[in-house]
């Protein structure tokens, strides 16, 4: 069986205004919009992906994800612990917590709305409403449903798609407001106050931007330089941070993204070692080979099956 080729097209329309806003769309279901205030303080990222669509390993970040699922499901790795998060439920990924997330589960794309706030902010939203464990950092448990919450999140997607005149106001306090109803609802026994010890992290936007280049670009067409200068930052300032977020150094990541590429198109979609090799940007079959034991101890014949 031939497997398919792993799609390492450039996105189709990028925009980037004053409020770091970008938009992505490849077709129907592919679909990854972020907007952030100046300060990145708080925001959004609506996303509908496939399983092959936005790979990721494990890593961290400096900022709360709260992540909405409207449809299919999004399965969320943090450590041993395994959360799948289906329609219509909540769930909140704390700053530091080394996580990872799948998309598209049988098949089925995972769309849905991330809520990307840092802590200041998130204190700033509770404080009023009267919570005593504001002194402490707050970690976030379990899952939760309100539908005012998404009524609330369609409604800045929304605003996000017609761009009127006011319209990252209107986003902002819009964002705020699905806090304040999330708040309301989530079990006063899963906000445990913590105190949150890490190195500086890399801010969720400059993650999910170089996610999204190393997903876009085969062996071949990869350049760290390149990627800091789509992200906006210099390498002596990315390489550090980057490390301190995922564990490694982006050529490893990079590295170690493309032989979790190639497991799925050996195992999954029965490609041969030539069809993922070149499916996966490598120019001859022995680099990839080579990379591949590198990182793994075994062949892609063996790993395969």
């Amino acid at each position: 069986m031939r497997g398919r080729r792993v799609d390492f097209r450039g996105p189709l329309r990028i925009c980037y205004e004053q409020f770091l806003a970008m938009d992505l769309e490849h077709d129907a279901y592919r679909t990854s919009r972020v907007w952030l205030t100046p300060n990145f303080s708080m925001g959004f990222h609506q996303f509908g992906y496939l399983d092959s669509d936005y790979d990721g390993l494990a890593h961290t970040h400096g900022e709360y994800s709260i992540v909405m699922c409207t449809s299919g499901a999004i399965e969320i790795l943090r450590g041993e612990r395994r959360d799948v998060v289906q329609e219509g439920e909540i769930l909140v990924v704390n700053p530091g917590e080394l996580h990872r997330c799948r998309f598209g589960l049988d098949g089925c794309p995972s769309r849905g709305v991330t809520l990307i706030v840092r802590p200041p902010a998130i204190r700033a939203v509770m404080e009023p409403m009267g919570f005593r464990c504001l002194s402490q950092d707050i970690l976030f448990t379990g899952k939760v449903r309100s539908g005012d919450a998404f009524e609330l999140a369609g409604k800045l997607v929304q605003e996000f798609q017609q761009r009127k005149p006011g319209y990252s106001t209107m986003i902002e306090s819009l964002v705020q407001q699905v806090l304040v109803h999330l708040f309301r609802c989530w079990p006063a026994d899963e906000i445990v106050p913590c105190e949150f010890q890490f190195a500086p992290q890399l801010p969720w936007l400059h993650m999910h931007r170089a996610t999204e280049y190393m997903n876009s670009h085969g062996k071949g067409a990869f350049r760290l330089s390149d990627l800091c200068i789509d992200i906006g930052i210099s390498p002596s300032r990315f390489i550090p941070l980057f490390k301190n977020s995922a564990g490694i150094n982006p050529h490893t990541y990079y590295n170690s993204l493309l032989v979790f590429k190639a497991r799925r198109l050996l195992k999954t979609e029965g490609s041969s070692t030539k069809e993922a090799a070149y499916a996966l940007g490598f120019r001859n079959v022995s680099h990839f080979c080579s990379l591949f034991h590198q990182l793994t101890g075994s062949t892609p014949k063996t790993d395969g099956g």
